[in-house]
């Protein structure tokens, strides 16, 4: 599944009668998919399964399934490298090296980890913005009636 999808409701183009139906039988077909496991997998790291713990509950809230296994154990893994980076920066910003001062490799370690959860967070409706994609509420529809305004 990757990326989450738009839902029928959701979707702003006008969509043909068939169209409709066809986006219906689609997503009926991805609500039969297997559901996420509840434990996390074993070869993550404690901080990694603890991550996976606190957001499994609110994943289930999205179209998340067992084919996003993979990427939310990337994501989850991804989190517990920044904790663990940013752990090791309060004790060593700067490295001494023969050749003078450097930045720590924590550094990068903790760049890279921003940049790969802000990547993979989208894609399994992490952030607001993927959210606000597939989970807009349904507008109900007012009767259009010209005269109401007059009276």
């Amino acid at each position: 599944m990757g990326r989450p999808r738009k839902t029928l409701e959701n979707q702003k183009a006008r969509l043909t009668i068939e169209q409709q139906e066809e986006k219906k039988a689609t997503e009926e077909a991805l609500n039969e998919l297997t559901p996420l496991q509840k434990t996390p997998p074993n070869w993550l790291d404690n901080v990694a399964k603890a991550e996976y713990k606190r957001i499994y509950p609110l994943i289930l809230e999205l179209p998340i399934k067992s084919l996003d296994m993979a990427l939310l154990a990337m994501y989850c893994q991804t989190y517990s490298n920044y904790i663990d980076a940013s752990k090791h920066l309060v004790r060593e910003k700067v490295v001494e090296t023969e050749r003078g001062s450097k930045l720590s490799p924590y550094y990068t370690i903790q760049r890279d980890s921003i940049t790969a959860m802000n990547s993979i967070a989208p894609k399994l409706g992490l952030s607001l913005d993927s959210r606000m994609k597939i989970v807009t509420p349904k507008k109900e529809e007012k009767e259009d009636d010209p005269m109401s305004d007059f009276l």
